[in-house]
């Protein structure tokens, strides 16, 4: 599995796989935001998408992940933990935060098992859910 910045050739996959989880009519802008500040990551299996990573390094001086899709028949396979392994490496910041809903419990799962602790949530949201935050602390990275 190789693990990249998004190419402008990858967009349409990658919209696609975004929204599976952000919704089809958010997808597009915020594949093509995260892709103009180079915060898009792919994973690649047998030259195909097989699962994409979008973070910021805005957030409070620290690098989040907003949102991680993985191919519905390529998970568990270690994709999402490609793609973490590689915005750990790039992270320009020590603190790295990614959530999931809280009825999310295969996210909550892998996010304990990269290593991520509990650090709260964010109520009354749209969704109705609660968004649960998880924190890692990184080694000090060289990324600029």
């Amino acid at each position: 599995m190789r693990v990249r910045h998004a190419e402008p050739a990858d967009l349409g996959r990658v919209i696609a796989l975004a929204a599976e989880v952000v919704g089809a009519e958010r997808a597009s802008t915020f594949v093509r935001s995260h892709a103009e500040r180079h915060h898009l990551l792919v994973a690649e299996e047998d030259g195909e998408i097989a699962g994409v990573l979008a973070f910021r390094t805005d957030w409070f001086q620290c690098t989040l992940v907003g949102l991680v899709a993985v191919d519905a028949n390529l998970r568990r396979r270690g994709v999402a933990r490609a793609l973490y392994r590689m915005v750990e490496e790039i992270s320009p910041s020590p603190r790295l935060f990614s959530s999931t809903e809280e009825t999310n419990a295969v996210s909550i799962k892998m996010h304990t098992a990269l290593g991520f602790a509990p650090s709260g949530y964010i109520d009354n949201l749209p969704q109705g859910y609660r968004e649960l935050l998880f924190y890692k602390r990184l080694r000090p990275s060289s990324a600029g």
